[in-house]
């Protein structure tokens, strides 16, 4: 999810299954609107501007944004799709390489487009499930 000028991740939890959310509970500390009754979404996490994969991995990654216009790109990974406000955009990607690489925001969304910036990293499967559960 892009929002002026960052990214937020979330992730399903350890147990694999997102919660449901609903527009209602979208605010600043909950930009994802996950319903805080539903127990599937009780171990959800959300990061921001870090996005933690496995290696090996498609990934699909579902794009919207909160404000304006921004552009997910990952150009180690040859992915760039914008992320636009009220809409849900698919894309997805293989990273075969551990490490750390830039995520930035290919348009230009205001004055603080430049601090738009973040980290994907990818780790071995053992790893990533570990840090999922921790």
């Amino acid at each position: 999810m892009g929002q002026t000028f960052m990214w937020h991740f979330r992730y399903p939890g350890s147990d694999g299954i997102f919660g449901h959310r609903e527009q209602q509970y979208i605010s600043p500390t909950n930009p994802f609107g996950i319903d805080a009754a539903d127990p599937n979404g009780r171990d959800e996490m959300v990061t921001i501007n870090r996005l933690t994969i496995p290696v090996n991995k498609t990934v699909l990654v579902k794009l919207s944004s909160m404000d304006v216009i921004h552009s997910f790109f990952l150009p180690n990974m040859r992915v760039k799709q914008d992320a636009i406000p009220g809409q849900w955009v698919n894309v997805w990607f293989n990273g075969s390489k551990t490490g750390e690489y830039e995520i930035a925001c290919a348009e230009l969304c205001g004055s603080g487009h430049y601090l738009m910036r973040g980290i994907l990293e990818l780790m071995p499967q053992s790893a990533y499930d570990a840090w999922i559960d921790g």
